[in-house]
């Protein structure tokens, strides 16, 4: 089971809802193996790792039900007391050992910080309020915890510092325990007894042990107190100033003592000490110390009586408040922000909600507490900052508080929150006819919030998205009138296509989220009466936003509104058809929800007419390319199921946006142009009349930063609408040099592809001599991107039968494939590609090449099949020769087997050369070549070896190649060792086993050697094949290394016991050697200088005269003028000749190897006596 998620899913893996603990039985199974863990007992590191991983496991499955975590409330009985239990006992006898001064049972720390880091995972998860009331609440917990949480009475050695509470809880691992105790302290401080029942009275507390010095004392103990509600405060306050939960909790524990009859007296001086710590301590270490002093405050007012709130008023707006405006702490933090929002805004509730108790609801002249507009005002400020938590407190204690409000002044705050969204007069909200934001407007709030700050640098999403969550919560507690819902609903569609742009994105998405969370709230609270009027409306704009919008949270709140809108109200058309088409699922994939959710709403005509409004307005106009793709393709759908006059209507309204100065606008309009344009019959006059069009793009948008894509779009709008009657108007050609120029200068592929399909598609419409003409001279210019959209364009022209033309673009291809000093490995990588598309082409199902051009193509394509080119971006001749094998397995599978037009001769070297791409050590191509080996097996071609490398296209396509074990591709291509393709199987395998990626080496290398092993009659073979490879490419580091590693590999894994002696095999030994050290002192390349050396040592085991010639090179090496050569040298000699000799090494020969100084100046004499001691030697 993985540590972090649940081993099993829920029970019904088709449709993973929430509907219970249904890891319920596996996490008690978890749960009493942890109990089970001896807490007296040490645990080594191993123990360790194994119970830190069943800590999280258990806290994976409970992470899984973050989403709804009362589904674990069920079975909380279950295992919470069984913990607290455990921990129990374990306190009480740490209790009792430090009462008795006696030593007792040892206690693991390791052991009881993870007992607090599993109850803590369980609070986190479902909260502190409903996990507590399953702590025990005996009496005789609280003192115990009082005094394990302070410091010990005394040292526990001499020389072992005091610490802040008892030894085993106060390390920083143990701060999860430590909170979870404060939570049982918090909640044993409810008891109904006095503390000074259960205090020692005669006991006088030192502060000074808590480190609190006297002057804070006497602050915090003005008024007389229990001994044990003075241990209590001393424990709590220097927890105070620590982040996190010890922080939180700590002001918990505070806030429920001082809550108490007993003790409240006391409130007054804790505040005081509050008011001097906050400002004579340091600024940057406050924001602590004000978190936790904030939560204090906020759980106060639901704690204390109605006469000591104005006590915490005070405090808060005479002290804490004004103090924080004029640091920078609350401007830069939003936790802050948000829990002062919180603790003023409990105040405030608990003030007015007590101060109307007994009145009527609907009394209208009732006495409201002075300051509370000032506080709506600081609330409505709270709705702008930049925190989203900030912004989600304001507006929950907006709403709470109009609740508790007359109607008439809760209506009048609902209005004044929904005029937040018109901005200020100064700076008014714009917006387009559509309702599309533009700018969102100024905001009132000049200081922000509270005074604190937190204002947005620049004008965006937080005023909006603050207003709409304030208004859901008003519309929860349905506060939001019948006046009120029209405007409302105004605006918050508007808000569901919020999007700014910024740069080159935008913002705005938790602004629409929180849009359709009003509508959730309003289909919610509201009476179906009251929403009859805009349900239309409201359900239209949904189901856009549920269907395109960009993000898919965003779709998914859309579709949930809906669908709350469905079950409540009624009112939606056709609401339950939609609801099916656009559920949580249908819209999750961005793909799906704009392909096959929005036509399938779209047969509906009230919708439809929204959706294609919502695609012309918000989706063509998007920043993100892809979103316009996806909304043009969706477009042609929905007009296929509308009416001639929506077609109508949306060409002309793309056409408007032609000569827009915004980029998107013209992509927009260029690809629903495109689409718009294949519902068109072949003479439709539409066609002309979008071509004219084109004419109105300014300039400015060809050499924009989307000037790509702008220009693809163009020049797939041409593939479109280009027909016999366009080209014979006489403006024709201006436009369409004006495009292929400007598009020619650009190298993204993606724009030479569509020149490439332009080309192609003018060569159907026209005859084609003057455009090959035209860019067979192309070829020889030297601006890179006009050559290489030359080179792919050749390929997509349709020649004549016959024709000469088809030649002379072969003939310019082949120069270009063959010239690897000159052309760029782009166009080398499109002439092969060109080739092989012109070889296949067909006019009226007759082949338009000749034997001897497909020769010349032939003959191309196989030399680049040898093209190597690297440069700073790596091996990017493998782009060349992975184009070049899907030319020759498409041009063989498209010429019948038993046809003339490929010599045996001509297919033996293409099968030749795949196999030997076949085994090389890239993965793109490999699976290339396994491609076309499976195209031309399929077309019924022979050749000998045919069963080797077996596969099938079908099993290929879609990447399936990859899927394939590396180790069984080579080892399926080794029988071909029995074949005349023997060498270029070891010409392609050598780069595959001398690979330096490990894996890759050992899958080629290990079924060679197995192969080998099987059938030893080979090996010489074999072995002469790789001399020849090394003799011929001695110059070429790129073939000599990788072969001569092949030749180590395999001398060192015991090949010489393979095959039997003789003069012959002496004979190659020996060539093998010499090969291999030949110009090795002039030579600068360690690499090959290593495997130069491991070969001649790995040779020290070889029969007798060969290894004699090799001990004969070991000085080569072991004198090297390389000190790095020496050292590796007398390294390697040392672990081949401890292998392989039966006896020990002698003496001298062993301190000679292992003491001399290889990398100093003093090694020649150890060189000779190492090859003397090695030439007396009995090597096996």
């Amino acid at each position: 089971m993985s540590k972090t998620t649940p081993s099993h899913g829920l029970e019904d893996d088709s449709d993973p809802t929430y509907t219970h603990f249904a890891h319920r039985s596996e996490f008690l199974a978890l749960l009493e193996r942890f109990r089970s863990l001896d807490i007296e007992r040490e645990s080594d590191a191993k123990e360790d790792e194994v119970e830190d991983a069943l800590v999280d496991s258990l806290g994976g499955i409970l992470d899984y039900y973050l989403p709804l975590p009362g589904l674990l409330d069920p079975s909380l009985d279950h295992i919470v007391p069984s913990l607290m239990e455990g921990l129990g006992k374990t306190l009480h006898r740490l209790i009792e050992a430090q009462e008795s001064r006696s030593s007792v049972a040892f206690t693991n720390p390791k052991r009881l910080a993870r007992l607090g880091r599993v109850l803590n995972w369980i609070v986190k998860v479902r909260g502190w309020k409903a996990v507590v009331p399953h702590f025990p609440s005996a009496i005789p917990n609280l003192p115990m915890l009082v005094t394990l949480l302070s410091p010990p009475t005394s040292p526990s050695s001499s020389t072992t510092p005091s610490t802040p509470q008892h030894p085993l809880l106060s390390s920083p691992e143990a701060w999860e325990l430590r909170a979870v105790l404060l939570l049982w302290l918090a909640l044993l401080l409810t008891v109904p007894f006095n503390l000074t029942a259960l205090s020692d009275n005669s006991i006088r507390v030192s502060s000074v042990a808590y480190g609190i010095d006297r002057p804070s004392a006497s602050l915090l103990f003005k008024t007389p107190s229990a001994e044990l509600a003075q241990r209590v405060i001393l424990l709590s306050i220097p927890l105070l100033s620590r982040p996190g939960k010890e922080g939180a909790y700590s002001a918990l524990v505070l806030a429920r003592l001082y809550s108490r009859e007993d003790a409240v007296q006391g409130l007054a001086g804790f505040l005081d000490w509050a008011v001097a710590e906050i400002r004579d301590g340091e600024r940057e270490g406050e924001a602590h110390l004000a978190a936790s002093v904030f939560e204090f405050l906020a759980l106060l007012p639901s704690l204390l009586k109605t006469q000591h709130l104005p006590l915490v008023e005070h405090f808060m707006e005479e002290n804490l408040l004004p103090h924080l405006r004029g640091s920078t702490t609350a401007a830069g933090s939003g936790l802050i922000r948000k829990l002062a929002i919180k603790a003023k805004g409990r105040l405030w509730l608990a003030k007015v909600g007590r101060g109307r108790k007994g009145q009527a609801e609907d009394e209208e002249d009732a006495d409201l507490p002075e300051g509370l507009e000032e506080w709506l005002d600081d609330l409505m400020g709270g709705l702008s900052d930049k925190d989203t938590i900030v912004r989600y407190s304001s507006a929950k204690y907006l709403a709470r508080l109009s609740f508790l409000l007359p109607p008439s002044f809760c209506s009048q705050i609902v209005q004044a929150t929904i005029s937040l969204f018109q901005g200020t007069e100064d700076e008014p909200v714009t917006i387009t006819a559509f309702g599309t934001v533009i700018d969102p407007g100024g905001s009132s709030t000049s200081g922000g919030t509270l005074g604190f700050g937190g204002l947005e640098t620049s004008r965006g999403e937080a005023r909006w998205h603050g207003v709409c969550l304030a208004l859901a919560e008003m519309a929860r507690r349905g506060l939001v009138d019948e006046e009120a819902i029209g405007e409302a609903v105004e605006w918050v569609v508007k808000a569901l296509t919020f999007d700014l742009r910024r740069a080159s994105h935008s913002i705005g998405a938790n602004v629409r989220d929180a849009a359709a969370y009003l509508l959730w709230s309003l289909s919610r609270a509201c009476k179906p009466k009251m929403l009859e009027r805009y349900a239309e409306s409201m359900a239209t704009a949904l189901v856009s936003v549920a269907v395109f919008d960009r993000e898919v949270g965003v779709r998914r709140a859309a579709s949930a509104a809906f669908q709350e809108g469905v079950g409540r109200l009624g009112l939606y058309p056709e609401g339950i058809d939609v609801l099916a088409k656009t559920d949580f699922y249908s819209v999750s994939v961005r793909r799906l929800a704009f392909t096959v959710a929005a036509p399938a709403v779209a047969v509906h005509k009230v919708y439809r007419n929204r959706m294609r409004e919502h695609l012309h307005h918000i989706t063509f106009r998007h920043w993100d390319t892809a979103m316009r793709v996806q909304g043009a393709q969706t477009l042609r759908s929905l007009l296929q199921l509308g009416e001639e006059v929506d077609l109508q209507d949306s060409i002309q309204r793309e056409i408007k946006e032609l000569p827009s100065l915004d980029a998107s606008n013209v992509h927009g309009a260029l690809i629903a142009l495109t689409q718009i344009s294949t519902m068109f019959d072949a003479e439709d006059n539409r066609r002309q009349q979008i071509f004219d069009s084109l004419s109105t793009i300014r300039p400015a948008a060809l050499v924009s930063s989307q000037a790509a894509d702008i220009l693809s779009a163009i020049f797939e709008l041409l593939v479109s609408i280009l027909g016999p009657s366009i080209l014979t108007q006489a403006g024709t050609q201006a436009i369409l040099d004006r495009y292929i120029d400007t598009g020619m200068k650009r190298r993204e592929p993606e724009v030479q592809e569509s020149i490439a399909r332009v080309y192609g598609r003018l060569s159907c419409l026209r005859e084609p001599t003057k455009d090959v003409n035209k860019l067979v001279a192309d070829l020889k210019t030297f601006r890179l991107s006009q050559r290489q959209t030359a080179c792919l364009a050749l390929g997509q022209v349709q020649y004549p039968l016959d024709s000469p033309l088809t030649e002379k673009a072969v003939k310019a291809l082949v120069g270009i494939l063959g010239d690897i000093v000159k052309m760029d490995i782009e166009s080398r990588k499109y002439a092969a590609r060109s080739l092989g598309d012109i070889a296949i082409q067909r006019v009226d199902a007759e082949p338009i090449r000749k034997l001897t051009p497909l020769s010349s193509i032939f003959s191309a394509l196989l030399v680049g099949l040898d093209d190597y080119t690297t440069d700073q971006r790596g091996d990017v001749g493998s782009w060349v020769r992975s184009t070049a094998l899907n030319s020759l397995g498409k041009i063989i599978s498209s010429i019948p087997s038993s046809s003339d037009l490929v010599p045996q001769e001509t297919l033996q070297q293409i099968i030749g050369g795949t196999v030997k791409q076949s085994v090389e050590k890239l993965e793109s191509v490999r699976g290339e070549a396994a491609l076309a080996l499976a195209r031309i097996r399929e077309s019924e071609w022979t050749w000998e070896g045919r069963d080797a490398l077996l596969t099938s296209v079908a099993q290929l396509q879609d990447e399936g190649f990859r899927y394939i074990d590396p180790k069984d591709w080579f080892a399926s291509a080794l029988p071909l060792l029995m074949s005349q393709f023997r060498p270029n199987l070891l010409a392609g395998l050598v780069y595959s086993v001398g690979s330096q990626v490990i894996t890759l080496s050992d899958a080629a290398f290990h079924p060679l050697l197995d192969y080998l092993q099987d059938n030893p009659a080979i090996i010489p073979e074999v072995l002469r094949d790789l001399l020849v490879s090394l003799e011929g490419n001695y110059t070429s580091n790129r073939i000599f290394i990788p072969t001569l590693q092949t030749v180590y590999k395999l001398f060192s894994n015991g090949l010489f016991s393979l095959v039997q002696e003789s003069s012959a095999m002496d004979e190659l030994y020996q060539r093998i050697l010499i090969i291999a050290c030949k110009g090795l002192s002039s030579i600068k390349s360690i690499e090959r200088i290593t495997v130069s050396m491991r070969v001649v040592i790995a040779f020290l085991s070889a029969p007798t005269s060969a290894r004699v010639k090799a001990v004969d090179n070991l000085p080569i090496f072991l004198g090297h003028r390389f000190p790095r050569i020496r050292a590796l040298a007398s390294e390697e000699v040392y672990l081949a000749l401890s292998a392989t000799v039966e006896d020990e090494l002698p003496e001298e020969l062993e301190e000679t190897l292992l003491e001399t100084d290889w990398v100093g100046q003093e090694y020649a004499a150890g060189v000779d006596i190492v090859v003397e001691s090695i030439r007396g030697l009995d090597i096996q």
